[in-house]
């Protein structure tokens, strides 16, 4: 009887630098007997001169350690693992799942419960932050020899993207992957593993069973993407990755998960968070079913000798390997000889494979495991029964002599809806966004406002491969459901992210993606517009060249369509909705402040703060961020920064401001601290202060008619806001109040009011009728006209006092817009003053 197992220890980690070589060792134990010593050696290329930094190759050798102790680990199982390294409990929920979804099949098929026996120890030691540093742009790029890994290399080199092969070779040259390489025209970047001998071979009591391979290179590839200088890791794996063979234990076991995109997301953010993000692993292929990935592969007949999709052919025991690149008997042949039947010529097709499968009427059974009309999919890298029947419907014609279709077409009920469903693209957002037109035929424009014309000339001059539309809301209700018919969607900020559930991008990360310029971005509740005015007006007077864009000056891609100098600084005004989903940081970040706004947008004040702070997000070490130490929340979010917190400064000419009210002091003080960092002198900082007269309807005085001081505040959507505007105008007599409900707090608000004594209201609905509490005392007009508004206003404001239209609500509703609504203020205000 063999000794029962007690434990399992990642002992010992040793790198050789002088011969490229890295030796991990592991020992399981036993309650009698010796231990079993385990040691797996890795070989690199030749190392660059060019070192990174110490700490992080530690870790990324850490990590490379735990994640190949699990073709050891699976050997026995013990109940108790040890391990030299200190795991917050984040890290340890990573490899917990890891170890036990990667080992799903393993359990299966060996009936174990993995569930509380893979449990790693945690600390409550510092958790370890991100090492960033330098990387080229290049992309690593997994090649195993397959069809999905040659359509990610010709992708990436269609974009222009310098690219090279990952090669990991277990004991044997991986000749297939060479030769992919060659006709590709790109080097080869090679790891060698050499697994333990004792693996190889029976070991009395343990088990054996699948692996995570794909985790493993995942792994293996960011080491090697930070040692020779790459910023991608690029795999091949498809969204038809993400789909099980069996439920078992109340968890569905799928063969294929550490090719999903639930490991992927999962191990981008570990390696985000703990290890660097100046390298991104992701899968090119992640929005696309396995048979888009086969039609794109018949584009490229210079691969077809070359390549093969068997995993016989990649056994270690080379007698065990297929003479040809086929074996023509394995579900992974069957499915892969099935996908391509409808994209390639079927002669071609069966040259290929060396016969035609689907006439091979002892495969039967076979097939009808993979087109799900078997007991179980099969326990092998192959894609959804959806896809495999609408492949099999869309060559029935070509191989309707076939033994397989005569038998199995009939069994397919509605071939021509499922090939419609997976020939479309998923949402993937673990393709960077620089990625995610790769391998797009169409895009649809989802909101066609200014912004959205601006989309459409740039994808019309940048993707000439896309057939390209669009879609509003003015235009069809249902305007959403036209993403189900493109490739990829351009959202514009006004659609909510969770309104989205096709693959796209947004304006906002495509400039970021693309734009090599210092970027100042300016955020906050209330403030942004005029601050980030402000910096541009100083920058510009300064004799810097320097562009305004964003939600205020011209649209981003306006930008990179008319061109952009090397020595131009871009100022961007970012809201709430454009950063909800960014994906950059701006080098500079400056935060105005911060109070509950656009909560029918965000849902709750938690998210709206969030999509805030993604701000920062992603900024590096050398980053500012320039907040207003007044805000408590801004001021925790500086204790966290990434770059350097920078508070706003104070005021030197206090005199010369010409903006009312505290809060556009605190608008001066960020254009100020911005200017003063990017070493701008102070006088040219006050000449464009005391020339700066503030923005249309933000505190903007409109003149005096009739004894009355009149006041367009129209932007002021929020009762925070609209009580900074009573602190800033002096004695208001009259004011206006009211608009689309948000469900905001009017509480201290109606106190504000009361505290300056203000009688005469004019109330716009809808949240004008629930303003008050107490009505008494004061002199209300509730309305839907401007024009009696301004009326009331002239009718009742006691001479020598400000009428302030502030509504302390959005203007939807009896406007498009608060500039509507201003603009119409002003025109009422004049016409009535004759």
């Amino acid at each position: 009887m063999p000794p029962k197992p007690t434990y399992f220890s990642y002992t010992s980690r040793t790198f050789i630098p002088e011969e490229n070589k890295i030796l991990f060792s592991y020992e399981s134990g036993f309650e009698s007997g010796e231990p079993l010593k385990f040691t797996e050696a890795v070989t690199l290329p030749d190392l660059p001169r060019k070192a990174i930094p110490n700490e992080l190759l530690e870790r990324l050798l850490d990590d490379v350690h735990v994640m190949l102790g699990i073709s050891y680990y699976k050997l026995y199982c013990p109940p108790e693992i040890r391990i030299p390294y200190t795991l917050s409990d984040t890290q340890a929920f990573f490899w917990e799942t890891v170890y036990r979804k990667g080992l799903g099949e393993f359990a299966y098929r060996n009936n174990l419960d993995l569930r509380e026996r893979i449990k790693f120890p945690r600390s409550d030691a510092v958790v370890p932050t991100r090492i960033e540093f330098p990387r080229s742009d290049r992309a690593l790029v997994g090649i195993g020899g397959g069809k999905d890994s040659i359509v990610a290399l010709e992708l990436l080199k269609e974009q222009k993207t310098a690219c090279d092969g990952f090669v990991v070779e277990t004991y044997a040259k991986h000749d297939i992957a060479d030769n992919v390489c060659e006709i590709a025209g790109i080097k080869a970047l090679k790891i060698v593993r050499m697994l333990d001998q004792k693996v190889l071979k029976p070991l009395p009591g343990s088990f054996n069973g699948h692996i995570p391979i794909s985790a493993i290179y995942a792994f293996l590839g960011v080491l090697a993407a930070a040692l020779y200088d790459y910023r991608y890791v690029v795999v091949s794996n498809e969204h038809s990755r993400n789909f099980g063979n069996v439920d078992y234990l109340g968890e569905t076991i799928n063969h294929q998960w550490s090719k999903s995109a639930e490991f992927e997301k999962m191990f981008q953010e570990y390696v985000r968070t703990f290890v660097t993000d100046s390298v991104t692993y992701f899968s090119i292929a992640r929005p696309f079913y396995e048979i888009r990935i086969a039609e794109m592969l018949a584009k490229y007949p210079k691969y077809f000798p070359h390549f093969t999709g068997c995993n016989r052919k990649f056994r270690i025991d080379s007698d065990r390997r297929p003479k040809g690149m086929w074996c023509c008997e394995c579900p992974k042949c069957a499915f892969v000889f099935l996908i391509l039947a409808p994209f390639i010529p079927k002669k071609t097709l069966i040259g290929i494979f060396g016969k035609d499968m689907l006439d091979d009427r002892a495969l039967t059974p076979l097939f009808q495991d993979i087109l799900g009309f078997g007991t179980m999919k099969p326990f092998d890298c192959v894609g959804t029964f959806e896809e495999a029947q609408a492949a099999l419907y869309i060559a029935r014609d070509v191989f309707a002599d076939s033994a397989v279709v005569k038998e199995l077409l009939p069994k397919i009920l509605d071939g021509e809806k499922q090939a419609t469903q997976v020939m479309q693209t998923q949402q993937a957002l673990t393709v960077p966004t620089q990625f995610r037109f790769c391998g797009m035929k169409s895009a649809l424009i989802l909101g066609y406002g200014k912004e959205g014309k601006i989309n459409e000339q740039y994808l019309r001059s940048r993707h000439l491969q896309l057939a390209v539309e669009t879609a509003d809301q003015s235009d069809d209700d249902n305007y959403l459901k036209r993403q189900d018919t493109s490739d990829i969607v351009i959202k514009t900020p006004g659609i909510p992210k969770e309104k989205v559930h096709a693959q796209y991008v947004t304006a906002t990360n495509i400039f970021f993606s693309q734009v090599k310029n210092p970027v100042i971005g300016v955020t906050g509740s209330k403030g942004k517009s005029t601050t980030a005015s402000l910096i541009y007006a100083i920058l510009k007077e300064s004799g810097k060249k320097v562009r305004l864009a964003g939600n205020i000056g011209e649209p981003m891609l306006e930008l990179l369509t008319k061109g952009l100098e090397e020595d131009e600084v871009v100022v961007l005004e970012l809201s709430s909705y454009q950063l909800d989903d960014i994906e950059f940081s701006p080098h500079i970040a400056v935060v105005t402040n911060l109070f509950p706004e656009h909560m029918d947008y965000h849902g709750d004040v938690e998210r709206y703060y969030a999509a805030k702070k993604n701000i920062l997000r992603y900024q590096k070490s050398d980053d500012l961020f320039i907040y207003n130490p007044n805000v408590q929340e801004l001021s925790k979010w500086a204790d966290t920064a990434r770059g350097k917190s920078i508070p706003f400064a104070e005021l030197p000419f206090r005199d010369s401001i010409q903006l009312l009210g505290e809060h556009n002091r605190d608008n001066v003080r960020a254009a100020i601290t911005v200017a003063q960092n990017l070493g701008i002198r102070g006088d040219a900082i006050e000449r464009v202060v005391k020339d700066f007269k503030g923005l249309p309807h933000r505190l903007e005085f409109i003149g005096e008619f009739k004894e009355i001081r009149f006041f367009d505040d129209a932007i002021s959507t929020t009762p925070e806001s609209t009580i900074a505007a009573l602190r800033a105008v002096s004695n208001v007599g009259t004011i206006f109040l009211g608009g689309h409900d948000r469900g905001y707090d009017f509480t201290e608000l109606e106190k504000e009011i009361r505290v300056h004594g203000i009688k005469n209201i004019v109330l716009f609905p809808e949240t004008g009728k629930r303003m008050f509490a107490d009505r008494k005392g004061l002199n209300i007009l509730e309305t839907e006209s401007m024009e009696e508004a301004v009326a009331f206003a002239y009718k009742n404001t006691p001479k020598g006092a400000a009428c302030l239209l502030s509504c302390a609500s959005p203007s939807y509703g009896l406007w498009k817009n608060f500039e509507e609504k201003g603009n119409e203020f002003k025109n009422h205000v004049n016409s009535l003053a004759r």
